[in-house]
């Protein structure tokens, strides 16, 4: 028997994740049925008086009213729940190992994931975000920019208008790897160039509707997905068009932790609106809960939800570890100096591949002895 699983979202930007009031963004899911959700739903707002009828979690979580309905929907359905958080100027971050670095060295691409390269790039650039101000924007800004356009001019000079005195040497070192290997870049968009594709590559939905699928898989044999409207899904279905009538159950230990990566769908997801299915509205109310809770609030009803969303939060969210950057730690050092020796080899012209694999493990063998003085 198929278990029915509904989603919405809450901070949705599509490709503008440097919106200056939505800084994150929720794709929530909840396990239930048709019949108990409207009971749900139909019994909250009458109870609280809610007008239209209608759960919108966007409207509840301004009122004290409306966050008590939340409470009880949280309560109704703990441990049912599955949410993806994701921070969207550390997601911008993360996109941008994926777009500027990884083209660079594709052939090879698993040595950088398995040390942790990718999470390194994303903290460090995240920081600079964070603590260093107008410059670091710049280059958020110009590279969110150049993702949208897609169109690759002046790659040569890429992130020249983020130069600025404040920024730390470790940015230097990014941009002038980024505009020697401009052409890797520019390969890299150009596969973007159909349009839509290129449209969405920014968003987030996609990959937390499939972390949360896969994830939901394992749980249950069978899955029916039931998703608000949304362009971005819309769009992309080949992935999960894939899924429907899969019974393997494979997992990935990508980044050294192990994850599930397929699931059975009982047919394609199915697109309905908020306002008819009664699901999409408990998953609605719980997306914007998180955020809520994510965006820093501090009240009565936050504090107690806070337990609930944190442990429900993990699957596939995206948020900053600054661990990945305590040079203290061998795998910071270890990055730090894969950084320097890549920056190094671009601008002397030379390979980013060739017998980069014997110089990875070479510095983590000197490090192991020498952690502070190899570093």
């Amino acid at each position: 028997m198929s278990q029915k699983i509904y989603f919405d979202e809450s901070g949705f930007t599509g490709n503008n994740l440097l919106h200056p009031k939505q800084n994150y963004f929720a794709y929530a899911s909840v396990a239930t049925d048709d019949d108990e959700a409207r009971a749900l739903v139909e019994k909250l707002t009458k109870k609280y008086n809610i007008q239209g009828g209608e759960l919108k979690g966007a409207n509840l979580v301004k009122f004290s009213k409306g966050r008590k309905v939340i409470t009880e929907v949280l309560d109704a359905f703990d441990g049912r729940i599955k949410i993806s958080i994701s921070d969207k100027k550390f997601a911008l971050a993360g996109k941008f190992h994926e777009y500027i670095f990884e083209p660079c060295y594709s052939s090879i691409n698993s040595i950088f994931y398995g040390i942790g390269f990718h999470r390194f790039i994303a903290n460090v650039l995240y920081m600079e975000f964070t603590a260093r101000g107008a410059g670091a924007e710049e280059l958020f800004s110009e590279f969110e920019s150049l993702m949208r356009e897609g169109t690759g001019q002046n790659l040569e000079t890429i992130f020249s208008s983020s130069a600025v005195a404040e920024h730390s040497d470790t940015i230097r070192l990014i941009r002038e790897f980024a505009q020697v290997r401009h052409q890797d870049i520019r390969s890299e968009l150009e596969s973007l160039t159909d349009g839509e594709t290129g449209k969405w590559v920014l968003d987030l939905t996609n990959t937390a509707l499939y972390t949360l699928l896969a994830n939901w898989g394992s749980e249950h044999d069978v899955l029916t997905a039931v998703c608000d409207h949304s362009k971005p899904l819309r769009h992309n279905q080949e992935l999960f068009n894939a899924m429907v009538g899969n019974t393997k159950k494979l997992t990935s230990d990508f980044g050294g932790e192990e994850h599930p990566i397929t699931f059975n769908l009982s047919g394609p997801i199915e697109f309905a609106s908020s306002h008819d299915t009664h699901g999409i509205q408990i998953a609605d109310a719980i997306a914007a809960a998180a955020v809520y809770v994510f965006s820093g609030a501090r009240d009565e009803a936050s504090d107690r939800w806070r337990h609930i969303i944190v442990r429900q939060a993990h699957y596939g969210s995206v948020v900053p570890d600054m661990d990945e950057l305590r040079l203290g730690s061998q795998r910071p050092q270890l990055n730090t100096l894969v950084l320097h020796q890549l920056h190094q080899r671009a601008m002397k012209g030379l390979s980013l591949t060739e017998g980069m694999p014997e110089a990875i493990a070479n510095m983590g063998r000197s490090l192991r002895f020498s952690p502070y003085s190899a570093a």
